[in-house]
């Protein structure tokens, strides 16, 4: 684990201050296959113990978390990649839902939240929990 930090200080002296502790991925994110739902699902858990916004979409703004999804689509797009599932949930998101409209989820969802970002974050990441539950067949025990 690395630390990032930021540099202040008074009348020229430096003082150092700890922004935020780098950890790796878990393991499940390492190789290929890994979907954008499966990243969201991981950044609601984050939320969820208690890390901000930024933590999780290097932002603490609603609008963080969507350059991160515009940022994840552009990737697969340049490496002629697609992932039906979050073609899928953005489907469904709209259609079934109603969640979707023109101007996007996070202008609706931010309003819903009354401005509050990381609540309108979460309202989204608890949708996309809400479709992988519904949708992905559980693995089997042996």
């Amino acid at each position: 684990m690395s630390n990032c930090y930021a540099y202040t200080g008074l009348a020229g002296l430096p003082e150092v201050k700890k922004v935020v502790k780098v950890e790796p991925l878990p393991a499940e994110f390492r190789g290929p296959g890994l979907g954008l739902l499966d990243v969201l699902r991981w950044s609601r858990q984050q939320l969820m113990i208690g890390r901000g916004l930024w933590f999780v979409a290097g932002g603490d703004r609603v609008d963080s978390l969507v350059s991160f999804i515009h940022g994840w689509l552009a990737h697969d797009v340049f490496n002629q990649t697609s992932d039906p599932e979050w073609q899928a949930f953005e489907t469904w998101l709209r259609d079934v839902k109603n969640e979707f409209p023109g101007e996007g989820w996070h202008v609706k969802f931010l309003v819903d939240c009354g401005g509050d970002h990381e609540r309108a974050a979460m309202k989204f990441l608890d949708f996309v929990e809400e479709f992988v539950t519904s949708t992905r067949t559980p693995p089997t025990e042996l």
